[in-house]
């Protein structure tokens, strides 16, 4: 996605990215959380999660599938907080759970409580 300079300029909110090795469930949810995030980039594995958070450090929230191919959404977390200690995660899957501490919706889930989990993690935004 492009960024809009004159936006990034007045940003008020989030900044967001979607790790999701389906391309489908990734713009699914980029698109809603477009509703309240400044900018959504989209990648497809942990790894290009990792290189887009590197490229653009103001991302506050990851949305990230569990399973994925080279890098999972577990190890994509780990890394990306080595980096951002703050970042927010929401994990996303239909097989696997993250830890019990962590935010999670369980695929498939409604649009509302995708919103709902990401409004939580930041605060109401």
């Amino acid at each position: 996605m492009a960024l809009d300079l004159s936006k990034a300029a007045a940003r008020d909110n989030p900044v967001c990215m979607v790790c999701d090795d389906d391309a489908l469930i990734r713009a699914i949810v980029a698109e809603l959380l477009e509703e309240f995030c400044d900018c959504v980039y989209q990648a497809s594995d942990g790894l290009e999660g990792l290189a887009t958070l590197a490229e653009h450090p103001d991302i506050s929230l990851i949305v990230t599938d569990i399973a994925m191919p080279r890098l999972d959404g577990i190890g994509l977390a780990a890394r990306a907080r080595q980096m951002h200690p703050e970042l927010k995660v929401l994990f996303l899957s239909g097989r696997q759970q993250p830890p019990a501490y962590e935010t999670f919706l369980e695929k498939p889930f409604p649009g509302r409580a995708l919103v709902t989990a990401v409004q939580g993690l930041l605060g109401a935004h």
